[in-house]
């Protein structure tokens, strides 16, 4: 039936109920949930290297001797057992070390003797020493003591006598001179004999006049100066050789303490050399290198499970030093995956998380792995370290480490039109 037959008011109806019954049915169907086919598997690849769970380096790792010179190393990717030789080292310049030590020591021990000799003289010097500081002390001591509790007293009374004994003297001859002059008024002696006697006794009372002048000068110069002097001089004298003392016995004692210090020092120089040349000769049975596991050999260092991107440098003549890997032991038997994670992976690659893991080498190789660890800081840049355990089934290729490897998670996110659907609503 052709529309323009229908009537107007007819074909209105018809339309308004269309749309209503379109718009109930899609409100309907957006509140519906979403179907398994909405969800959509998302594939997430990373890559990795096989590593040993077991492995070694090895290095001389001496302490005395700092370099060493190849003289043999096996090949690269040679397969050794445990206890097998993996690098031999030249043995002239290690040689000539220890002799130059033993000479050393020699030296060292007679120096040494030398010192303790010396030592011992040093230390008897100083009870002697120390014996003539006391013996300063305890004489200026003495003389103190004599001076304050005998001399000085001896001394007053020595002025005192002495101006005294001057007196009497004075005194004796003026008593003789007057008997004189009373005996010639009564003698009949010659006058020129009693002008002689006469004088004599004049000048023996003015000589005792003198002298007892300078007995009192002398008495008044002891008692008010000089013993005051000699008491002031004795006091200083104690101060001094006591002053003295304390400095000698500080100098003695530092002398002593550094003399000590030196002594020790030497005697553990000494025990060093001894133990250089004791290390030396063990470090001597280190200039062949043995293997401490069943497995296989790298030249060199693995970084994170990986050889370096340049061929090995270590040949016959080959210099290296002390720390550095001449070579890595790695077992074969027990593997796992090295990843180095990107930042932007780590929502998906998780502690616990499976994994498909297929080789490089081998096109129909396929293992599952479980994620084993996750860093949670980055070793570097936005790389985190992971490791992924990995599970291998019969009949497969044999793989070793260092070979490359990819890993896929697999995940589910929500479909593009899901997202659409959240925005309209």
């Amino acid at each position: 039936m052709m529309l323009s037959t229908i009537p107007d008011k007819i074909l209105a109806g018809c339309m308004t109920l269309g749309l209503v019954l379109f718009s109930t049915v899609s409100m309907a169907a957006e509140d519906e949930p979403l179907s398994a086919s909405d969800v959509a598997p998302k594939v997430t690849k990373v890559s990795g290297v096989i590593e040993a769970i077991v492995s070694h380096e090895i290095s001389a790792s001496t302490e005395q001797l700092d370099s060493f010179k190849i003289k043999q190393i096996v090949p690269h990717g040679t397969t050794v057992r445990k206890g097998q030789n993996l690098v031999w080292f030249e043995t002239e310049d290690v040689d000539k070390k220890i002799k130059e030590a033993e000479i050393d020591l020699r030296l060292a021990k007679l120096t040494l003797e030398d010192d303790e000799f010396s030592y011992k003289q040093f230390i008897e010097t100083q009870t002697l020493d120390r014996e003539a500081a006391e013996r300063s002390r305890k004489y200026a001591q003495q003389d103190y003591d004599n001076f304050v509790q005998v001399d000085r007293e001896r001394d007053r009374l020595a002025a005192e006598f002495n101006l005294q004994s001057s007196r009497d003297s004075l005194e004796n001859v003026m008593e003789e001179l007057a008997q004189l002059e009373q005996m010639y008024k009564e003698d009949d002696l010659t006058e020129e004999s009693e002008e002689i006697v006469l004088k004599r006794a004049k000048r023996s009372v003015e000589t005792a006049q003198y002298r007892l002048d300078n007995a009192e000068i002398a008495s008044s110069r002891t008692i008010s100066q000089s013993i005051p002097r000699s008491e002031a001089q004795h006091e200083e004298t104690l101060a001094k050789a006591e002053l003295s003392h304390k400095k000698a016995l500080r100098e003695l004692n530092s002398a002593r303490q550094r003399r000590e210090i030196e002594i020790s020092r030497k005697r553990d120089g000494f025990k060093d050399q001894e133990k250089k040349l004791a290390e030396l000769k063990a470090e001597r049975k280190r200039v062949v290198l043995t293997s401490p596991i069943d497995g296989i050999v790298f030249h060199g260092e693995l970084l994170r499970g990986k050889l370096g991107d340049k061929p090995s440098i270590f040949e016959s003549g080959s210099k290296v030093t002390a720390q550095q890997v001449v070579a890595t032991v790695v077992s074969p038997a027990k593997l796992q995956v090295r990843v180095d994670l990107d930042e932007k992976n780590l929502a998906v690659v998780t502690a616990g998380a499976t994994c498909n893991v297929y080789m490089t080498a081998f096109a129909d190789y396929e293992a599952t792995g479980t994620v084993k660890s996750v860093a949670t800081v980055p070793y570097a840049g936005t790389k985190y370290d992971c490791v992924v355990a990995l599970r291998q089934t019969k009949n497969q290729p044999i793989i070793l480490p260092t070979m490359t490897c990819e890993l896929e998670f697999v995940s589910t996110e929500k479909g593009v039109h899901d997202v659409d659907n959240k925005d309209k609503k």
